[in-house]
């Protein structure tokens, strides 16, 4: 199987192009697919697979959030629960409408993209997937992790209100006590759960307990942006106790 690095990324160039105008979301989701593409790469590197594995795990990181555009366009949010699933459509995108075979032109690996890609945004990945399927899937799970660490950080900079909830007197705000108890847990936090901004805050430092390799986590701690995330102080009592016992979770792993 023959992966021909500029040619892909030329494709996938020429693609998003065909979304321009529709906002910085576009050029958001190009720069994070470059990024999970080369923190994919890092982490097959890592784990010593063979160089066709590695440069299938590229592709993949490239591939990975190709819905995306689609439903920016369609829906004007990233928001899953409040449009459409963008790994499903991004499987749609590639296999039903056959645009796979315009970035690569071997089939061989199809099955170990389309699961891949199908399970890398999801709470918990399938129980049927092949070995080889699922030591992909749990690959981009942590290369999208760890860029998604550094968007949050991003948003928080700018004050954006990145999960568009209630911000208001931030700082003083709770912390459910089903999003807390999945966090003591150290599972990922699921949606329904979350109410609040600070929910949707511990959800992202709760992604932390998902990353599926040790070298995911050197990478998480080496760039910075996971202990920024994690050094945010509450003016209420209750939740900075709260997220100190979630630090000290993250840090117990």
């Amino acid at each position: 199987m023959e992966i021909l690095r500029k040619n892909i990324l030329d494709t996938f160039k020429s693609y998003v192009d065909g979304f321009c105008g529709m906002g910085p979301g576009v050029n958001l989701k190009y720069t994070h697919s470059l990024r999970v593409a080369a923190l994919s790469e890092r982490i097959a590197q890592s784990l010593s697979m063979e160089k066709e594995e590695i440069d299938l795990a590229w592709l993949i990181g490239i591939l990975h959030d190709i819905g995306r555009f689609e439903q920016l366009r369609r829906y004007q949010t990233f928001f899953d629960y409040r449009s459409m699933d963008h790994a499903k459509y991004g499987v749609h995108v590639l296999f039903e409408e056959d645009h796979i075979k315009d970035f690569i032109a071997s089939s061989e690996e199809n099955d170990v993209i389309r699961a891949a890609i199908g399970e890398h945004n999801v709470y918990e990945v399938r129980g049927d997937l092949s070995k080889r399927e699922l030591h992909f899937a749990r690959l981009i799970r942590d290369a999208d992790k760890l860029d998604i660490f550094r968007v949050y950080v991003m948003y928080r900079e700018k004050n954006i209100n990145v999960w568009n909830v209630d911000w208001s007197d931030l700082e003083r705000q709770s912390i459910s006590d089903s999003v807390m108890a999945q966090a003591r847990a150290r599972r990922l936090v699921k949606t329904q759960s979350k109410a609040t901004f600070m929910d949707f805050y511990v959800g992202a430092l709760c992604f932390y307990f998902d990353l599926n390799f040790s070298i995911s986590r050197k990478i998480a701690w080496e760039e910075g942006n996971y202990a920024k995330l994690l050094d945010f102080h509450s003016q209420n009592s209750e939740t900075e106790q709260k997220l100190d016992e979630i630090r000290e979770l993250v840090h117990t792993i």
